[in-house]
């Protein structure tokens, strides 16, 4: 637990940008494989910035969680991350890569920051870590070149940002139009549709059939998707889900048990602390106590 920072407020975009003595008035922050280091963040951190990274080479398979998820990232991989988002680092990242963090301030006087929203691997639901072919790291590589020969001109930095996204954006439709080929397409959607719906709608609704309605199929037929393609349930899946975002509550911010308890929709603490521990092995207290 990081005691010697504001949980209330703690964020890892700034947590990094300080580590790194990196100015806190820029909207944007550029890692490598130097940046995590000394950041020893092993609980689950709620994301309230972009992320958008590409690993060159990896000495071993480093592993992340994300939205509750799990992906592995190999040599050539994309990640994307966006606000919101609870992640978490399942091993040391120690790659070689290039990653740029920022928030829509970059882009005020340039262009509208909505088509940030519009990019769905920013958001749940999304595809947040793909493989690249050579030919695509050449271009993003080259990209992060100009943002790291530019990063000090203000007036530059946000075009350059753009470009890289429309190239990522390029990437995805690529990607799900040869998905719209496959077999697997139909149950990658109703994956997909339902992640989306998860987040939106934890809090009041934690019933598999919830979802199932929504996305006009059965529960059975949605578990059976889920155990297939995630290896899990539906009812497991949105469980981790709530504990996942509990974690990071507990972990970010100074909030009560019952508080948090309450933020998550459950009508009291021990309905709250029982889900908990089930999931956790420990009490939601216990575990906001763990270094």
């Amino acid at each position: 637990m990081l005691k010697k920072h504001n949980l209330t407020t703690f964020s890892l975009y700034e947590y990094l940008k300080h580590q790194n003595n990196h100015s806190l008035n820029l909207p944007f922050f550029l890692a490598n494989n130097d940046t995590y280091k000394n950041a020893h963040i092993s609980f689950p951190f709620r994301t309230f910035t972009y992320g958008l990274g590409i690993t060159y080479t990896s000495a071993s398979i480093d592993k992340v969680k994300i939205g509750n998820i799990d992906y592995e990232i190999k040599d050539g991989c994309l990640t994307t991350i966006g606000p919101g988002l609870v992640c978490t680092w399942m091993s040391n990242y120690s790659a070689v890569h290039d990653t740029v963090y920022f928030t829509e301030e970059l882009f005020n006087g340039y262009s509208s920051s909505s088509f940030l929203r519009s990019l769905d691997f920013f958001s749940h639901g999304g595809r947040h870590v793909i493989s690249l072919t050579e030919e695509q790291i050449k271009k993003v590589s080259t990209l992060f070149e100009s943002i790291k020969e530019l990063k000090a001109d203000a007036h530059v930095i946000p075009g350059l940002v753009h470009a890289l996204l429309m190239l990522v954006k390029s990437i995805h439709r690529e990607l799900d139009d040869k998905s719209q080929t496959k077999t697997t397409s139909a149950r990658e959607q109703i994956i997909m549709q339902f992640r989306k719906l998860v987040a939106e709608h934890y809090t009041e609704q934690k019933e598999v059939s919830f979802y199932a309605s929504r996305l006009h199929i059965t529960p059975k037929y949605l578990s059976e998707v889920l155990q297939g393609e995630l290896g899990k349930n539906g009812k497991k899946f949105i469980d981790e889900f709530i504990v996942m975002e509990a974690k990071s509550l507990l972990k970010q911010t100074t909030l009560s048990i019952q508080e948090i308890s309450n933020f998550l929709g459950y009508e009291d603490a021990s309905s709250f602390t029982k889900i908990f521990k089930k999931l956790n092995g420990n009490t939601p207290t216990a575990y906001r106590a763990e270094e």
